[in-house]
């Protein structure tokens, strides 16, 4: 993983102990002890969407009726599980192994094995498809993606752009007075420690960015937890109170494409 230094609004001293101080928050759970939810609605629409809202925990035994149009994604203790109606499903069938999530999760919350999500392009059939670049970690701001962001540790915040094949820069705009602060990558470098010393993050504040490479801008709105989650559990309910739904979108897929998930149709 590659982590630009020469962000002008940081020293050189300060930039790798706030690469320290992002990889301790990065390791919550640490490899081989995360801690998986058993049973907890992550998300759900259709007609039964506000009997199953996001948080709600069930019981192992518990069982989910589901209508037409119903879709909802469970967190459990081996992963996520995506349940399609009509049917009832009891939450004691399905799943996989527990400690095969747990691995596999502790690799996505340390960014080992995915560190370099790179942007590509693979051939297909005579046709170049593009490689889809994934955001390698839970606490990495994507400069594409806007709406509330939680922040784990204020002084380590992270810029994460998925395309990092070239060079580029990226503004953050005041809304309050329009001053502006650029940052900016180097070839081959998706990370970048966010200026905290000329903007600080604190709980409540909005920003605008604007990557070189991005076709529009974005607000963000900064969460700041009151306190680090403690596991997997912990982090999910902390995402859903306080609305942050691109990092629970990002920890759901997450979870599917590393475990295979496939659905439950009824």
């Amino acid at each position: 993983m590659h982590l630009d230094k020469s962000d002008p609004a940081t020293s050189g001293r300060t930039l790798p102990r706030l690469a320290k101080a992002a990889f301790g928050t990065i390791l919550l759970f640490g490899v081989g002890s995360v801690a998986m939810a058993q049973n907890m609605v992550m998300r759900s629409t259709g007609p039964s969407a506000s009997s199953y809202p996001a948080g709600k925990k069930m019981a192992n035994d518990a069982k989910i009726s589901l209508k037409a149009q119903d879709q909802v994604t469970i967190l459990t203790k081996a992963g996520t599980r995506v349940l399609k109606g009509p049917g009832t499903f009891s939450l004691a069938q399905g799943g996989g192994s527990a400690s095969t999530a747990s691995r596999r999760l502790s690799s996505f919350i340390s960014n080992r094995g995915s560190s370099r999500a790179r942007t590509g392009a693979v051939r297909a059939a005579g046709a170049v498809a593009v490689e889809t670049p994934h955001n390698p970690n839970l606490w990495f701001l994507d400069v594409t993606k806007g709406g509330k962001f939680c922040v784990a540790d204020a002084d380590a915040l992270i810029v994460w752009r998925p395309d990092y094949t070239g060079s580029a820069t990226a503004s953050i705009v005041e809304p309050k007075d329009g001053n502006v602060t650029e940052i900016a990558w180097r070839k081959g470098s998706a990370l970048k420690a966010w200026p905290k010393e000329v903007l600080p993050v604190t709980d409540g504040a909005s920003f605008r960015l604007l990557g070189s490479n991005v076709p529009q801008s974005v607000e963000v709105n900064f969460v700041v937890l009151k306190n680090e989650p403690t596991d997997l559990d912990d982090a999910a309910s902390m995402l859903i109170e306080n609305g942050c739904s691109g990092q629970l979108d990002l920890l759901v897929e997450t979870l599917s494409l590393n475990n295979g998930d496939s659905a439950d149709q009824g």
